[in-house]
């Protein structure tokens, strides 16, 4: 058909309706799909929005949780050993001894064993003995790490300090706790600030009578530094409040202490969120959101935590000030700024405006629900994969994760056709660093010998504490028995070198055995017990040396 014939068998006017018929349909469908993908588009996004932020705050508020609680731990940890201390001074033999007999040597011996605490204690400012009326009969002063016993004539009689007659007043065992505050000398805060407690407890002799008191003064910054850092795992900025809503640790230096100096009566937490503090104030421990961002909290109760460190403890004269004030309590807490908030916030927003069309949220809407389940199982397992598998103390394998890659690294080389090496390690003279210098430095030396060996070998084998100071390496492929050697007598040079300690320097050595598979044994029990008896036989060639052991039969 011609133009013309179709021009004349349709004629202009039906062809243009025909045209608008066909672009409105088109244009209704176009918007009916349109509207579907925004609905989709749209009811996504504000489903995933809702998840993700309902699971960003769960987790949150969870770690801040779990962040103050090793916070409390933390303060405890702190507390109960200057306690300990205290009650272990109070019945140290010496001072029984002097008691009950007078004798001025004695007292000579208490100051001795007074210095040998303070040496290892640096948090402790002052250690003293005062006799029934209040009058000082040991003191030992510990100032910035210098040890320095007063002389008889800088001996001081305390007998009209709250804290003297507060602490004396109390029944056997009891503890004596002051306030947290700050240093005063001669009327006035210490400067640099220095935060104080005096904890002690009253002593009595052969017969039962009281004839005094022991006190330590322990400088807190050691406690408040110990909250800082175990509120490093979580988002919050860490602060310590007393019970007028003081800081005693904030995030603004200048505004802590508020109630020692009288220019800063008003610099509290309590005044710049008074809605905060009155919800925090009359309970025990609580978690919430207001528009100044999200604040967990629990109150702590020294008294109480401590009492079961005597067999009573008098509430009423436990307390640094007169007229019988109940024990007071600290209010510890973690603040996370909205800021915070908001940032992730807007960061979601941007995320999910940039994502692609309706199958993509359908799957992202799934697979988020799948990966918050498998993240969150994944967690769990992997703390308790860590409490099982790997040493509290040094964060190495433990022995229950040795064996098990011990195991699996001599299948893999059977495999493989290739050598894996085993490497017993027993320090020479941890006992002696033990005895003379203490647990606390015994096991800081053990931690420092975890990563000296560490940096000895490669990030693919395994470096394991098995107990005590024995390690055990497994060296994941060797070209040689010639070559596991030399890692035995690299290790022994490294930990032959002086370990600086925070208290002291210490020496050590080690004795090495070493055993490959599969020229020394094919299995792995086997391939133990040579590497261990080869350590044995370095000991016995003096120590400091590096052993073979001798093939043996699977």
């Amino acid at each position: 058909m011609t133009e013309k014939e179709m021009e004349a068998a349709f004629p202009s006017t039906n062809v243009q309706r025909e045209n608008q018929k066909i672009v409105r349909k088109a244009m209704n469908l176009f918007m009916l799909l349109f509207l579907v993908v925004i609905f989709l588009l749209g009811g996504g996004a504000a489903v995933l929005y809702r998840m993700d932020m309902r699971s960003y705050i769960q987790e949150l508020m969870s770690l801040e949780v779990h962040s103050l609680d090793l916070q409390v731990a933390a303060i405890d940890n702190a507390l109960t050993s200057v306690v300990g201390d205290v009650l272990f001074l109070a019945e140290e033999n010496e001072l029984i001894l002097h008691l009950d007999s007078g004798d001025p040597a004695l007292v000579r011996d208490m100051r001795r064993e007074y210095e040998r605490l303070a040496k290892n204690r640096p948090a402790y400012d002052q250690i003293r003995f005062l006799d029934a009326t209040g009058m000082e009969r040991v003191r030992v002063n510990n100032r910035d790490g210098i040890l320095r016993p007063a002389p008889d004539a800088e001996l001081q009689d305390k007998g009209n300090r709250y804290y003297f007659r507060n602490c004396f007043a109390l029944d056997e065992r009891a503890i004596y706790l002051s306030p947290l505050d700050l240093n005063v000398e001669n009327g006035q805060v210490e400067e640099p600030p220095r935060p104080m407690m005096r904890i002690g407890t009253p002593v009595f002799d052969s017969a039962g009578n009281k004839r005094g008191i022991v006190l330590i003064n322990y400088a807190a910054a050691d406690m408040l530094q110990r909250i800082l850092q175990a509120g490093i795992v979580a988002d919050g900025t860490s602060m310590l409040l007393n019970e007028d809503g003081y800081w005693l640790l904030g995030p603004d230096e200048t505004k802590e202490w508020g109630f020692m100096y009288l220019d800063k009566g008003d610099a509290t937490f309590a005044r710049n969120f008074p809605d905060e503090w009155l919800k925090m104030r009359d309970a025990e421990q609580g978690q919430f959101r207001t528009g100044n961002g999200l604040f967990t909290f629990r109150t702590i109760r020294p008294h109480e935590d401590l009492e079961r460190f005597g067999r009573t403890l008098n509430a009423k004269l436990a307390t640094a000030g007169e007229g019988g004030a109940p024990p007071y309590h600290w209010v510890l807490l973690s603040r996370i700024r909205p800021e915070i908030l908001n940032d992730y916030t807007r960061a979601l927003l941007i995320k999910l405006f940039l994502g692609g069309g309706a199958l993509f949220m359908a799957v992202a809407l799934g697979a988020w629900n799948l990966a918050l389940a498998v993240s969150r199982r994944r967690l769990y397992q992997a703390q308790l994969f860590a409490m099982a598998m790997y040493d509290a103390l040094t964060g190495l394998p433990n022995r229950k994760l040795f064996f098990d890659r011990l195991g699996g690294g001599i299948e893999s080389a059977r495999r493989y056709g290739r050598r894996l090496a085993l490497l017993y390690v027993d320090l020479d003279g941890f006992k002696q660093v033990n005895d003379t210098m203490g647990h606390q430095t015994g096991d800081e030396l053990l931690v420092q010998v975890g990563k000296a060996l560490r940096r000895t070998v490669r990030k693919s084998d395994t470096v394991a504490r098995l107990g005590g100071d024995e390690f055990a390496i497994i060296l994941s492929e060797v070209g040689s028995v010639e070559e596991a050697v030399k890692v035995g007598e690299k290790i022994v040079d490294e930990l032959c070198r002086p370990f600086e300690l925070r208290t002291a320097t210490a020496k050590v050595g080690a004795s090495v055995g070493v055993a490959v598979f599969p020229d020394h044994a094919s299995q792995a029990d086997t391939l133990v017990r040579g590497a261990d008896k080869a350590m044995y036989r370095s000991k016995s060639k003096g120590r400091g040396t590096c052993t073979v052991a001798e093939a043996v039969s699977a």
